[in-house]
């Protein structure tokens, strides 16, 4: 195991940057500010702090106007095919939502908040608006993930839930658990899921993790990683993954053995697996960073960075501003 400091760099490698060529532009600067970008078939959906939607084209161009469906933050969100399902979480109001909505339609905009004040009781509640389906959640929604078919979640308190992009259940387990972190306070709070075709994940702050049959819900393994401190983030892809703690410290972990550790400057927004480079792109705190076990390179930035495509080299800040890595450069 290897544990260092990235350097800085005003640029990344000459052979990384070669083969990232924009299939189009850069898109125009958002109107809000950006909390997450997720990719779907026509391009980009953007997300912001409080709750606004915007589609980005496949040709880079903003689509209509931002629009904010419901008048709470987005706590989570996923994209099945072309559908769109999000949790709404407004702590103040303790009110919590999940929809989908057809991102295949143009978005409408919802109530103000101060309607969602005086509508408390369930049989009139009030719900995103241009929604294929919508619940009020009873409990506060920890973190969505999904795979190809399916959306996985955690309800505070409530249990683990599996459902199809139709809202229907597919299978439910109670709240994790892990005995041995029950001493530690705050140990056992979810703090990342992940997901694919196989298997679902739920990770606690205190390194504990379950493993799930997502087609059935069933147990596969269940284990505590040996860390020192706290996690705070957990990407995965394939065997591979990139784990947070809450010192900014983040670990390459693959096959059960950490690979590599890192210093990062704070915390991350976004990160994204390269197969061909075999690492993480991963947008932080005023930087970029890409990190293997063979190359690590770092690109200081004035502002956070939200977003970064690992094919394209293209990122978004919090400002608003997409850029792409300079190519030109030598």
């Amino acid at each position: 195991m290897v544990s260092f400091l990235i350097p800085f760099h005003t640029r990344f490698d000459k052979l990384r940057l070669s083969r990232r060529i924009m299939a189009w532009g850069i898109p125009e600067k958002l109107a809000f500010t950006p909390k997450s970008i997720l990719h779907y078939e026509s391009g980009y959906l953007a997300i912001g702090v409080d709750g606004e939607l915007q589609k980005i084209d496949s040709d880079g161009k903003l689509v209509g106007k931002p629009v904010k469906p419901f008048p709470t933050p987005i706590r989570s969100a996923v994209i099945i095919d072309d559908m769109l399902v999000a949790t709404w979480l407004d702590q103040e109001l303790m009110l919590a939502r999940m929809a989908a909505i057809d991102l295949g339609k143009n978005f409408t905009e919802g109530v103000s908040r101060g309607e969602l004040r005086v509508r408390r009781s369930i049989d009139k509640s009030i719900h995103p608006s241009g929604n294929e389906w919508s619940h009020v959640l009873d409990a506060e929604p920890i973190s969505v993930s999904a795979n190809s078919t399916s959306f996985s979640f955690v309800l505070w308190k409530k249990g683990v839930y599996n459902l199809g992009v139709n809202s229907i259940e597919n299978w439910r387990s109670p709240e994790p658990s892990w005995p041995k972190l029950t001493k530690v306070p705050r140990a056992e709070e979810t703090v990342s899921t992940t997901c694919d075709d196989e298997t679902y994940e739920i990770w606690s702050k205190g390194g504990g993790v379950i493993r799930y049959d997502v087609n059935n819900g069933n147990i596969i393994e269940q284990e505590i990683l040996p860390i020192d401190g706290y996690l705070n983030q957990v990407y995965k892809h394939e065997d591979n993954y990139l784990i947070l703690y809450n010192n900014s410290t983040v670990a390459l972990l693959k096959g059960g053995n950490v690979e590599l550790n890192a210093q990062l400057s704070g915390p991350i927004s976004y990160a994204e697996w390269d197969t061909e480079k075999e690492g993480w792109y991963i947008a932080g705190w005023r930087e970029l960073i890409f990190i293997s076990t063979k190359e690590q390179n770092r690109i200081q930035l004035q502002e956070i960075a939200v977003f970064v495509d690992a094919k394209t080299g293209l990122y978004l800040c919090n400002n608003g501003v997409w850029d792409i890595m300079d190519t030109k450069k030598s």
